[in-house]
């Protein structure tokens, strides 16, 4: 089955019956690929490593209460984070998202990113690609990318997205694209179907053919045709990860039509975890974990999570303080 044929499927069931089918694939995916979940106040969570969970999906406030919580360190939950409402207490946060039926060219407002698009249409076409076509060919484009982002790329990462290609590939919720140039695969993106939303899930690009701007195209048409697939009322980029964001790609998603959508975000601690993060140890674990950042995911989960609580303490004297 796949994704569209899935969205067929949902648009047929009750909001209740779509709500458990999909929940019963993406925990499903979860399992398969060693990531912990649970679900809590009506969402879906899952973990990004050192036991720190998020929502899915991340665009919308979501109140928990102090019940909820308890429930998750129950669950073995260290970090717990989460967009909220701009009238609630956090940090100033954001989630890009695309909501237009009518997407296209006019929703482009920079020239200059209009004009890429226009070039990449000259060199690239784009179109849906089989997890088995990644499998075989994203390799390059993946080890390009985290080398452009400055971050390690070792062979347990690679291993690690075969195995990642291999689950999606035969889950109804993922789907994947490709630009090519000259038949060579350029750029890929994948997402997945959650709660009448697109999420995407990750972009690679080669370094040798971002002259003919592939994700310009690829993002363009792949944005177009997800955001008018019947059942589907918006494509998310989701909330700023803990481990931050850089102001490129920021720009390049609101450059390609993508809402800020203006949120706070809440970033809970287990109580049996506060005494290791008073100001001092923090200190110590941004020190330690800096000089890492290039190399280990959990280097950048450590520092984000660190700066994270620190700026939160500005904004709210809170259980975390």
């Amino acid at each position: 089955m796949s994704s569209i044929e899935l969205v067929v499927m949902i648009d047929q069931e009750s909001e209740k019956d779509l709500r458990k089918i999909e929940e019963n694939y993406l925990s499903d995916f979860c399992q398969k690929t060693g990531i912990k979940t649970f679900h809590r106040a009506g969402i879906f969570w899952q973990s990004m490593a050192m036991r720190l969970f998020v929502p899915t999906p991340t665009n919308s406030p979501i109140s928990l209460s102090s019940e909820d919580l308890s429930f998750m360190w129950k669950q073995g939950a260290w970090f717990v984070h989460f967009p909220v409402s701009i009238d609630f207490p956090g940090v100033s946060s954001y989630a890009f998202v695309v909501q237009d039926k009518n997407y296209g060219f006019g929703s482009i407002k920079s020239s200059d990113r209009r004009h890429n698009i226009r070039r990449a249409f000259k060199y690239c076409s784009v179109e849906r690609v089989s997890f088995e076509l990644l499998k075989n060919e994203a390799a390059p484009l993946i080890a390009d990318t985290y080398l452009r982002q400055g971050r390690d790329c070792g062979r347990n990462i690679l291993d690690g997205w075969q195995s990642y290609f291999t689950v999606a590939a035969t889950n109804p919720l993922f789907s994947a694209w490709g630009a090519f140039v000259k038949g060579a695969l350029a750029a890929t993106k994948v997402e997945f179907i959650f709660r009448n939303g697109v999420q995407v899930e990750a972009l690679f690009s080669s370094t040798d053919l971002l002259k003919y701007y592939p994700m310009n195209a690829l993002l363009f048409v792949s944005t177009q045709q997800s955001i008018n697939m019947e059942g589907i009322s918006y494509v998310s980029y989701g909330m700023r990860p803990v481990t931050g964001e850089k102001e490129s790609l920021m720009s390049f998603k609101e450059s390609m039509g993508f809402e800020k959508l203006a949120i706070n975000e809440r970033l809970e601690l287990n109580p049996y975890l506060k005494p290791f993060f008073n100001s001092f140890l923090s200190l110590a674990a941004r020190k330690v974990s800096e000089p890492l950042l290039d190399r280990s995911k959990y280097a950048r989960i450590i520092t984000g999570i660190v700066l994270e609580l620190r700026e939160q303490r500005k904004y709210v004297r809170s259980s975390l303080c």
